[in-house]
């Protein structure tokens, strides 16, 4: 349940340059007529989701579309089982739940129905050895264990045979400059927004996939990119059924070893829209993405997500209080020629993040094919997601036939400590120092 009480909570794409200021209540972050429903397990250990259900072999053989259920189930049919007046919009079927709109006077009844754990209101989310010169200072970083950049970005593996999947406000493949960028190697999956195509007309999405695998920003140039619209039109806002959804199908349907970028995080603010800390006493999460989360990692799936933008503690917002999260701070470049990285001044810490690197100021390709350059830990999770492209395609297969947690750890072990520091040079406070660079991969 997503619970934060006294202020309104919200969630943004952590990209400095689309934070929004603007007053909002707590209301208004809530989807209406849109809940988020767990069920219960029977006595034999099996939910209402999965109760009298053929396996649909012929749509796993051929594959699932992204963001359907793989079970078969007829949405209709649970909801005349739940006897609920409302519509099945989606079944996850990996985490016992399902997204049902139905009106608050329908979810109040169904709260009662001896099946249902728990509901949640849907809450609107905001968008966040080959030489490669002058590659900008983010990646000319990333290649090596000092901070004596030398402009050359220097790579052997480039994460060919590696797929990422990018949760964010599309790509538009039909620009050709955003074609080039990726050589046939991205394609779009999915688009939330009907009839849609998957084309990023907001720019967030395009930057961070640049990040990740483009050839002009990229840190992995070969590895394949998967891009799943998850935002309503041009808005960059999404929504936690969404999320659901995305992590759900990743769950069921990717193979082991699959990455997955998610460059957004839930923040709080108050009253007057001024973004506010919690604490333990008042965390803000969300149970249903959750599970997904987790039921994703337990199948393999390698979760980078971005630690926020808000200078608060990562250990109280969902995803990045997740052990089953890879979460990624942000430096600046303001004391390299100190031989330090400097901890970017919005970037959450917190013992959760497992990693800093480059967010500030780094080169990247916007929606429309042209180089821009931006700020936020949207953009230092997403060269992370490269390096862990790379390492993958380094020590193939180990990513497909591991445990996530083994992955997770080794990965943290390559990483340089004591680099990371406080935007004035002194020890950083609350967060383990590390950066980890490709160097090794």
């Amino acid at each position: 349940m997503l619970k934060y009480a006294g202020r309104s909570v919200i969630f943004i794409a952590c990209s400095i340059s689309s934070l929004t200021w603007a007053t909002q209540t707590t209301d208004s972050d809530l989807v209406t007529d849109s809940y988020l429903v767990t069920f219960k397990k029977d006595s034999s250990g099996n939910s209402i989701v999965k109760k009298n259900v053929q396996n649909n072999n012929a749509a796993k053989k051929n594959g699932v579309p992204f963001g359907e259920h793989s079970t078969g189930q007829d949405k209709k049919a649970l909801a005349a089982t739940l006897g609920v007046n409302g519509e099945i919009a989606s079944i996850f079927e990996t985490i016992d739940s399902a997204h049902i709109r139905m009106s608050a006077v329908e979810a109040d009844k169904l709260r009662k129905h001896p099946s249902v754990a728990d509901i949640e209101q849907n809450r609107i989310t905001t968008s966040s050895a080959t030489n490669q010169y002058s590659p900008g200072w983010g990646l000319d970083r990333l290649d090596q264990t000092n901070t004596n950049l030398n402009s050359i970005y220097s790579y052997t593996a480039n994460g060919a045979g590696q797929t990422v999947y990018v949760l964010d406000t599309g790509l538009d493949l039909a620009i050709p400059a955003v074609a080039s960028e990726f050589g046939g190697r991205a394609s779009v999956i999915f688009d939330v927004n009907s009839g849609g195509t998957g084309a990023d007309c907001n720019g967030h999405g395009t930057r961070v996939a640049s990040a990740i695998g483009g050839a002009s920003n990229g840190v992995a140039k070969g590895a394949r990119i998967v891009a799943a619209k998850i935002t309503s039109a041009c808005t960059g806002n999404s929504d936690t059924a969404t999320w659901a959804l995305a992590f759900n199908w990743l769950a069921a349907n990717a193979p082991r070893g699959t990455i997955v970028n998610l460059s957004s995080e839930i923040a709080a603010r108050n009253a007057l829209g001024q973004y506010v800390c919690v604490g333990s006493g008042n965390p803000v999460v969300s149970t249903v993405v959750e599970s997904a989360i987790k039921a994703a990692y337990a199948a393999g799936i390698i979760v980078n997500v971005s630690a926020g933008n808000d200078s608060c503690n990562t250990a109280y917002y969902t995803p990045t209080r997740m052990v089953e999260a890879f979460v990624v701070g942000a430096t600046d470049s303001s004391r390299l020629a100190f031989g330090q990285d400097a901890k970017a001044n919005y970037s959450r810490t917190g013992t959760n993040v497992s990693t800093f690197a480059p967010g500030t100021s780094v080169n990247l390709l916007n929606w429309n094919g042209q180089q821009v350059t931006d700020s936020g830990t949207s953009f230092s999770a997403p060269y992370v997601a490269g390096i862990f492209a790379l390492a993958c395609q380094a020590v193939a297969p180990y990513c497909s036939q591991a445990n996530v947690a083994d992955i997770y750890n080794n990965f943290r072990n390559t990483g340089t400590l004591g680099t990371v520091t406080e935007s004035n040079g002194s020890p950083l406070i609350g967060a383990t120092s590390r950066f980890i660079s490709k160097q090794s991969w």
